[in-house]
């Protein structure tokens, strides 16, 4: 068939473009050919408004000519009259007009944004700051205005309380006890208040709003400006609908592309809009086509012959490839995993199709913000002979392919640098709530709401490490594919995941452990035994893992009750311990000085422990030694030569046997008899061991209303003044009954706390 110029270079390019997907040059056939000129016009509305910039810069920028002083409506009303001008007065707008009509044609370029047309310069007046009413100074938020502000050392009493430990005669022996006197105040002199070191006594300050001016200068400029409409009017003639869409769609700046479009008039319209109408001959070719033998109809225009009407051919030429997808995606809920599964087989299946290699190639170097719809770019490489459902389904395939055969980031490194802030979230939260508490849910909110921000923090501070190994990882299997298939590194992706995994792994374990407290679920603390034990087990003491892992395991009897000691009573028993075994002589006043440090390292040194050994744990460590030790005296009261404080040289100044026993005569520790009588505690639901057992378990009551009774006769030998004494019973019993678990602890700890207060207030 004889085809014209333009029809003929329309079918080159369309064999061009078609073949080798699945169809031959050959395969594409002309059966018929339509062409038609005609006149199309275009039509650009420009409708002029007014601009106005504002700013307001500190203290005096006034504009010379224009400037207003503080006359604010005189200011107000000349930029309302520009505004006016900019829209109304026709005369400004005659060199705008003058270089649209020089342009001619050229002026479809400026036709696509908003031009300027005048500008009527700049005008100001001064503003003054409220603030500080034009002064430029304010009064000191510190001290109000005053120039001194009350003293932080004391709260403005000019004295405060000191806690004194001096030393007195019971009749038998001297004891220390503590008193409270009242100290003038070193930072304000006793006076209560000091000089503000915000405003150095003056009671004023520079104002911020202002810097120190006191006032501001407004300026405004007033621009007139013409904003484009592109209208293009129906068409008739051969494919003028198909023209009409494509002008529309590529707009004023390349409508030249299409037809060679001429300024031929301008005039106003009603609406004062100057319109400027455009016209050129639009050469229109169709041509009839039988590909793969089955009939297309295909419009172009323009000297390049750029076709306008393109039907949907690349979907019948892809249908094997479109079922194939479709089928995967339709295949199960989870169509995302299955296209990454079968990501190398569809790999090879893309780069065989001319044109789905071209659409890959070009969906692999998108951005971020354009990988939400690559359809476009599908679209514009089948230069339009594709649908659009055809070109989103494609587009999706592409980059869940392109993911795994040239991932952007690398999952599973990020699942790695993961896993241990969120095992540590979900571990540390569930441990932490552990006391959580059914009457007070609210005081929950605050630790919940830290928990869940630390665990995010945590998260963020990894990242690096995350990002690093990422990197690595997806560089190395990029190298798999071809250059022009990479993506571009996206590592810092998955980093809003990772964080919120490991806050929703702080949640929950805050939920798992108030289940815990609640007896709704078993503690974290027996899941995590056989972990903490062996972590514990073959780290170093000193170490932050070592420490870390043994606050899960469950505590000794002995243990909890040093825990629920105060930390003075805990230097007393030590010091006690020292002075007993002779190591220390003095008396056991809970003060580490240069002697009792001293003593501290000659027992490490003796019992081979570290010399950072925490107080709690050195207590624990001397109790044991007196455990055993009591368990080798024999009856007639010697100890055995098993012993190990008479194994080898013995210190200088260490006591004897029969000294030990001596101390033990003078310091008798009295062990109760458990009374099996009727119980008369009751129980409470409160979430603890002790609320839910002390009312069915005679020997943990009895123990429990010994502690009350010596607590009252602590009371009753103060003369029941409260001097410290109940917040401290109070904070001591809630620190008992939420750290034990069981009878032993809780009767171990009351015991204790029994003797201590007998011997603290036996003598008052």
């Amino acid at each position: 068939m004889q085809l014209g110029r333009n029809g003929s270079t329309l079918l080159h390019n369309l064999q061009n473009l078609f073949s080798g997907n699945h169809v031959n040059a050959g395969d594409v056939v002309p059966t018929s050919e339509l062409t038609e000129q005609y006149l199309s016009t275009a039509f650009v509305v420009w409708s002029f408004a007014h601009e106005v910039s504002t700013s307001s810069l500190h203290g005096n920028a006034a504009i010379a000519n224009g400037h207003f002083g503080y006359r604010t409506g005189d200011y107000q009303n000349h930029v309302r009259h520009l505004c006016e001008q900019a829209v109304r007065n026709r005369d400004i707008r005659g060199p705008f007009m003058q270089r649209i009509d020089s342009a001619r044609s050229d002026s479809l370029r400026w036709s696509s944004t908003t031009q300027p047309v005048h500008d009527f310069g700049s005008c100001s007046v001064f503003r003054q700051c409220t603030p500080c009413g034009g002064s430029g100074r304010v009064s000191c938020g510190g001290c109000s205005g005053h120039g001194r502000r009350t003293c932080s050392g004391c709260g403005g009493s000019g004295s405060h309380n000191q806690v004194v430990t001096r030393t007195r005669w019971n009749g038998r022996n001297n004891e220390t006890y503590s008193a409270n006197v009242r100290r003038s105040c070193s930072s304000c002199g006793g006076c209560g208040r000091v000089v503000c070191t915000g405003c150095g006594g003056s009671g004023k300050q520079t104002c911020r709003a202002c810097s120190g001016h006191g006032f501001f200068t407004d300026i405004s400029n007033v621009r007139s400006v013409a904003t484009p409409w592109w209208h293009v009017p129906p068409h008739s003639g051969l494919a003028s609908e198909a023209l009409v869409s494509a002008l529309k769609r590529r707009g004023a700046e390349t409508a030249r592309d299409l037809v060679p479009f001429d300024l031929a008039s301008t005039a106003y319209n009603k609406n004062d809009n100057w319109v400027v109408r455009y016209t050129g001959i639009a050469d229109v070719v169709e041509l009839g086509l039988d590909v793969a033998k089955t009939p297309y109809a295909v419009a172009a225009v323009g000297a390049a012959v750029i076709p306008i009407k393109t039907p949907p051919i690349f979907d019948q030429l892809l249908r094997d490839e479109l079922k194939d997808v479709a089928a995967i995606l339709g295949s199960g809920k989870d169509g995302r995993g299955n296209i990454r599964r079968q990501a190398k087989r569809l790999f090879a299946i893309f780069q065989s199709v001319p044109v789905l290699d071209k659409a890959l190639r070009s969906v692999a170097k998108l951005s971020k913000d354009s990988r939400s719809n690559p359809a476009p770019v599908v679209v514009r490489v089948a230069e339009g002979f594709i649908s659009a459902e055809a070109a989103s389904t494609f587009g999706t395939v592409f980059l869940h392919t392109l993911d795994k055969v040239s991932p952007a980031y690398s999952r599973a490194a990020w699942v790695a640098v993961t896993v241990l802030p969120t095992l540590a979230a979900f571990i540390s939260a569930a441990n932490n709530f552990l006391r959580f508490s059914p009457a007070h849910p609210w005081q929950a909110v605050l630790p919940l709401l830290f928990g869940v921000g630390f665990a995010g923090a945590a998260m963020l501070l990894v990242s690096p490490v995350g990002w690093a190994l990422s990197a690595t990882v997806s560089s190395l299997l990029r190298l798999k594919v071809p250059a022009e298939y990479r993506q571009r590194g996206r590592n810092w992706a998955p980093l809003k995941t990772a964080c919120l995994v490991t806050m929703s792994a702080s949640f929950t374990g805050a939920l798992f452990g108030a289940a815990g407290a609640m007896n709704w679920a078993p503690p974290i603390t027996i899941a995590t035994i056989p972990i903490a034990s062996y972590a514990v087990a073959h780290t170093s003491q000193e170490s932050g893992v070592n420490r870390f892992f043994l606050k899960f395991l469950p505590l000794r009897p002995a243990d909890a009750v040093l825990a629920a000691q105060s930390p003075l009573d805990t230097r007393r028993e030590v010091q006690r311990f020292l002075i007993a075994h002779g190591y220390l002589r003095g008396q056991a006043d809970g003060t580490l000085g240069t002697r009792t440090n001293a003593a501290i390292l000659k027992y490490e040194r003796h019992e081979r422990l570290s010399a950072s050994t925490p107080m709690p744990a050195l207590l624990a460590h001397m109790k044991a030694d007196i455990a055993s030790s009591s368990a080798q005296i024999e009856p007639d009261g010697q100890l055995t030569p098993a012993n190990k404080m008479e194994t080898g040289p013995k210190p200088a100044g260490i006591a004897r046997p029969g000294a030990l026993q001596n101390i033990a005569a003078n310091n008798p520790v009295p062990v109760p008899k458990p009374t099996y009588s009727a119980v008369s505690v009751p129980c409470s639901q409160d979430g603890t061991y002790f609320g839910s057992n002390v009312c069915s378990n005679v020997l943990l009551s009895s123990t429990y209303q010994r502690e009350q009774q010596a607590y009252k006769a602590a009371q009753s030998r103060l003369g029941h003044v409260d001097n410290g004494v109940r917040i401290e019973q109070e904070r001591w019993m809630d620190t008992v009954t939420r750290s034990c678990r069981d009878a032993q602890c809780l009767t171990a700890a009351f015991e204790k706390r029994a003797t201590d207060l007998d011997s603290r207030y036996r003598g008052r």
